[in-house]
């Protein structure tokens, strides 16, 4: 078995004993905290057309040290629901497998460290099968999917093997009996944000703007193991995990298949999408406020020739390009090093490709991100997510009735887009 250097390292001891099947090629990772729709989310991956390799689905039962008892209850009958969905599909090809992960150090306990003890569990196993193609999918307690999820993850190992990670189209449901009408308008806005961000990014010409939802993404075990495996964040750790794969290659977007996240309100993260819903609910807002687009245009011209401009640049060009900035991107630039920054790239690079690949793995995803809170904290204003979202989509032409106020129809466009546009 390879990579056992990352094993030894984090003192890993596997969970799960019985031997992986020798075809197992795919593993669902599931965090399960105090659930309720657990078995909603194990009939949804059940029901789906099953692909030529073995497939587990390993659900990480998890609470923290200082659990109720009513939390302590609900994961023991989570176990149960586990073990009961496994006995019903009665296959050795696909598996429902339980981790208990209890009493876990509170410093520590939440999504992030629940992901990775089961993606370093589906990691070990992946790597001792002989399946010619090992993937982690991660997945949620509260989510669903199309039936051709499975085979579509297997799909795209298949005809592009070299591939490091994905993230998999998404949508969140907009109606429906189990959420009131307020958080199915609430998430429409917030999915439309979402939508907005990397599309903007896009737009920009960043080169590191994907979607990094935590439910609906999947790597390789051996892209897994290189990057250190996930993060142990509280949140966001979708976001830091995927950046630590996305600047170096291979990432794609798997479009053919979709998960459907729940837009349930959720205090659990101090952010994320419950926790958006949430305080969009409790703060009574009508409008998700978002990043001002004019905060996003004043980096397009930046993005778009500093890499060219600023390769085996003279200290005086850097200066130069440097002031020739809108203020609030000249006063980050300087907080961060810039001059510096630039300076040390062009000592360590002998080519402009070389550069322009070094200078966005400094102004990276999240510098990106980092900047647009600072200008629009302190430049600029947050704006409702409809009428920025409406001026993406005219500058991207995109084909819609800015006379109609419906977050869902604009949404539904930017699905569509991204659906004809993906990279």
């Amino acid at each position: 078995m390879t990579n056992t250097k990352y094993f030894k390292r984090n003192n890993f001891t596997p969970s799960i004993k019985h031997e992986p099947d020798k075809d197992l090629g795919l593993c669902i990772v599931l965090p399960s905290y105090n659930e309720t729709e657990l078995e909603d989310a194990l009939n949804a991956l059940a029901n789906c057309k099953k692909p030529t390799c073995s497939v587990e689905v390993i659900v990480v039962v998890n609470y923290p040290e200082d659990a109720s008892a009513a939390i302590v209850a609900n994961a023991l009958e989570c176990i149960k629901v586990i073990e009961t969905a496994d006995r019903n599909i009665n296959s050795g090809s696909f598996r429902f497998l339980a981790i208990p992960a209890f009493n876990l150090i509170i410093k520590h306990a939440g999504v992030g460290l629940a992901r990775r003890t089961g993606m370093n569990e589906a990691a070990w196993r992946l790597l001792k099968s002989k399946s010619d193609y090992k993937i982690i999918a991660c997945f949620d307690a509260d989510s669903g999917c199309s039936e051709n999820y499975l085979c579509e993850l297997e799909q795209l190992w298949i005809s592009k093997p070299e591939t490091a990670a994905c993230s998999i189209r998404y949508e969140h449901p907009l109606e429906g009996d189990s959420f009131s009408p307020e958080v199915y308008q609430a998430i429409a806005q917030y999915e439309l944000h979402l939508r907005y961000y990397v599309d903007a990014g896009r737009y920009i010409k960043h080169p590191f703007s994907y979607q990094t939802v935590g439910s609906s993404m999947a790597c390789s075990a051996s892209t897994y193991i290189k990057v250190g495996g996930m993060s142990k964040n509280k949140a966001g750790e979708d976001f830091y995990f995927l950046q630590k794969i996305i600047p170096h290659g291979n990432f794609e977007e798997l479009n053919s298949a979709v998960v459907f996240p729940s837009p349930r309100p959720s205090d659990r993260v101090p952010f994320g999408t419950g926790r958006a819903i949430s305080k969009h609910l409790e703060e009574s807002q009508h409008e998700y406020l978002t990043y001002n687009f004019d905060s996003i245009l004043s980096l397009k011209a930046f993005i778009e020739t500093a890499p060219n401009t600023l390769f085996n640049a003279s200290k005086n060009t850097i200066t130069k390009l440097h002031f020739q900035q809108p203020e609030p991107l000249r006063d980050y630039l300087e907080m961060n090093g810039f001059l510096q920054a630039i300076e040390e790239i062009n000592k360590n690079t002998a080519h402009a490709a070389t550069f322009e690949k070094r200078f966005f793995l400094w102004f990276d995803a999240f510098k990106l991100l980092k900047y647009l809170n600072y200008a629009n904290e302190h430049h600029y204003k947050r704006m409702p997510i409809y009428s920025e979202a409406s001026k993406l989509a005219q500058v991207l032409n995109l084909k819609f009735n800015p006379n109609n106020p419906s977050t869902i129809e604009l949404l539904n466009t930017f699905r569509e887009y991204n659906l004809r546009v993906s990279r």
